[in-house]
């Protein structure tokens, strides 16, 4: 078991991302996400500490973050690579501020859709 701690917070989110480990380009999908790193969904064999460069899509902002890290885990089924966990080296400020803007409207939205839907069902 690992005694290392995250030092952000992640939001689960999914967004297109697509990643360069070594050779080789895949796309996959978020399925976590915080200004430390990123879990992905992707078939990519990655060891640890393998450098990985990727560029995500955010919707809100429209924008393009382009990060590099390090392979911190990697979760497989048989002989097929299913995600990785990447820690990031470094943001650019403009991905740091956009990535802030997208956690920040979309978690708005969540509340609103939360609060909309429970005014619907009151009676």
């Amino acid at each position: 078991m690992s005694t290392v701690r995250r030092r952000f917070g992640r939001f689960d989110r999914e967004l297109p991302v697509t990643l360069t480990v070594g050779e080789t380009t895949v796309t996959g999908v978020t399925v976590n996400i915080g200004l430390g790193g990123v879990f992905v969904m992707a078939a990519v064999d990655a060891a640890f500490d393998a450098p990985v460069s990727l560029k995500l899509e955010l919707p809100q902002p429209k924008m393009t973050v382009e990060a590099k890290g390090r392979v911190m885990w990697s979760r497989a089924t048989g002989e097929r690579a299913e995600g990785i966990g990447i820690a990031f080296d470094a943001l650019r400020p403009i991905d740091v501020w956009g990535l802030l803007q997208y956690f920040n409207l979309s978690s708005k939205a969540s509340r609103d859709e939360v609060v909309q839907g429970a005014d619907e069902e009151t009676p």
